[in-house]
């Protein structure tokens, strides 16, 4: 029996839907999080995002519904303005996040949850909060927490698998949706 649950695990995968930043924005994010002073465990660039839905771990056979409910909604192009500091004390996380969101980024994430829900696929039940983190197992806070203010033009949306890998996670990119198309 431990094989076949084995087995079913492989078949499993770490699923959320993300903001991907453009290579603009990451450099920037990437520049502040140097800039900071915290200690703690860098999130690497390559690996920033905000997460508008985690689902956790789901069967291999929800990808393409998630695809499908993704496919069926219009994200409406609009931008964030990163301009604060926060920190999740009890996980050790520091996180740049916006003091405004969009109306169409919250109606959009609206959306996308009663989407997942209609379809009756599990997710985390936590209230959302845009937030991109930029350290884990912090250590020492910022020496910072005033920053200059960052605009982020949202053009899209993805569905990203979390994959444990040695050196830590890796992300994979299962769906693209572009802003102003349905």
């Amino acid at each position: 029996m431990a094989g076949d649950e084995q087995q079913e695990m492989s078949k499993r995968h770490r699923l959320f839907f993300a903001l991907e930043p453009p290579d603009r924005v990451r450099h920037q994010v990437h520049m502040l999080q140097q800039r900071v002073g915290a200690q703690g465990r860098a999130v690497k660039p390559e690996q920033f995002h905000v997460t508008l839905a985690f689902l956790g771990m789901q069967p291999a056979d929800v990808i393409p519904e998630l695809c499908t409910i993704a496919s069926s909604l219009t994200f409406e192009p609009c931008t964030v303005v990163l301009d604060r500091l926060g920190s999740f004390r009890r996980t050790g996380v520091l996180w740049l996040g916006a003091k405004t969101i969009p109306a169409p980024l919250r109606d959009f994430q609206q959306s996308l949850i009663e989407g997942i829900e209609s379809a009756g696929i599990d997710r985390d039940r936590k209230e959302w909060k845009l937030h991109l983190t930029l350290y884990r197992r912090l250590r020492k806070p910022p020496s910072i927490m005033e920053i200059v203010p960052l605009a982020w033009p949202l053009n899209g949306f993805s569905l990203i698998e979390s994959v444990g890998v040695k050196s830590g996670v890796e992300y994979h990119r299962q769906g693209h949706w572009s802003a102003g198309r349905q």
